[in-house]
């Protein structure tokens, strides 16, 4: 899924491997724990125009990767046109989509075909039927047959499992034990892979953070999934981000408004704009920096838990949890369990 030398290549020249890239916030999955509010209707939406023009900068900075996300990315009416657009531009293709609309085949087959070599993943944060309602209250226990199947589909015409994910969030209204089963069963039934996402949403608009709180997991249960996903990835050390710093630090967003930022989870009114007459390979390159956290590079510039922690060779803890806390993008990550105590 991922190209590790030119992953590396970039993490070496302070450059981008990839772009997560936002075309719209219209999804009709309905997750309680949502971090950008999608929506059935669309409210912010990038122009045709705006996509061409950001994978064109894409290119021009070396970009190996897009990620396609949403909202929910299957339903822009021409996203297959602009992930062709991508690959004859050289860009790999990574669909992050909720599952939903992979009840139709023929987006199974475009999917095969436009991801080939990147990655698929769904969006299954449970598989308990009436967990599965309680975190999505407009929705139906169906769907989650709905994305099982499309993940079947995908795997009956063939394409590799070892290029799959189930994307998962973890948030207090899920035990540790429901979270492990959910592994359990994308390994055991398909095997696929689960990538983690801890619970810090607590600046989703709108919505007070005190009751937000309810979605946060205990540190301990916490603990507990990555006691399992260690075992998935051969008992190697896991960083507490969804991907290792390298990753982490060579990746950057255009969110659905047009924002430019470090993470598509860090959302930040006062970032830089595309829409404010500034490209997006110019924003990039006036506030590199600050979008691959160069300072946090060096270990010595660490939160201070973080410069003793045995895991700092792959991990610098979650920039987006740190930033939803109020502690900035270079503060403690406040999931992490590793060696601490508050």
């Amino acid at each position: 899924m991922i190209d590790r030398k030119k992953l590396m290549d970039a993490w070496e020249s302070d450059s981008f491997y990839s772009l997560q890239l936002e075309v719209g916030d219209r999804c009709e999955q309905d997750c309680i724990y949502c971090y950008m509010n999608a929506l059935p209707g669309e409210n912010n939406t990038l122009s045709d125009e705006d996509i061409s023009r950001i994978l064109e900068d894409s290119v021009e900075m070396g970009i190996t990767a897009i990620e396609w996300l949403g909202g929910e990315p299957l339903l822009r009416e021409n996203i297959f046109r602009h992930m062709e657009e991508a690959r004859d531009l050289g860009l790999r293709n990574n669909i992050w989509t909720g599952g939903l609309p992979l009840e139709d085949e023929s987006v199974i087959e475009r999917c095969a075909e436009l991801a080939d070599p990147g990655l698929i993943s769904v969006h299954a944060s449970t598989i308990d039927r009436e967990l599965y309602e309680k975190l999505h209250p407009h929705r139906t226990a169906a769907d989650l047959d709905v994305i099982l199947k499309g993940v079947e589909g995908l795997l009956e015409i063939g394409y590799n499992p070892g290029r799959m994910l189930n994307s998962v969030t973890f948030t207090g209204l899920q035990t540790a034990k429901d979270m492990i089963d959910t592994i359990d069963h994308f390994d055991k039934e398909f095997g696929i892979a689960t990538s983690l996402n801890v619970y810090h949403t607590y600046l989703r608009p709108g919505f007070d953070p005190g009751e937000l709180s309810r979605f946060v997991p205990d540190r301990n249960e916490v603990a507990r999934v990555y006691s399992r996903l260690r075992k998935q990835y051969g008992g190697a050390p896991m960083p507490m981000n969804c991907v290792d710093r390298f990753y982490c630090s060579t990746t950057v967003a255009v969110l659905c408004d047009g924002s430019v930022t470090p993470c598509a989870t860090i959302r930040d009114e006062k970032a830089p704009n595309i829409h404010s007459g500034e490209g997006f390979g110019d924003i990039c390159r006036r506030f590199i920096d600050d979008l691959i956290f160069k300072c946090l590079k060096l270990k010595m510039n660490l939160p201070a838990p973080c410069r003793e922690c045995g895991s700092n060779d792959i991990c610098f803890g979650c920039r987006s949890r740190s930033y939803s806390a109020g502690r900035g993008i270079y503060g403690m990550d406040t999931a992490c369990f590793r060696g601490r105590t508050s």
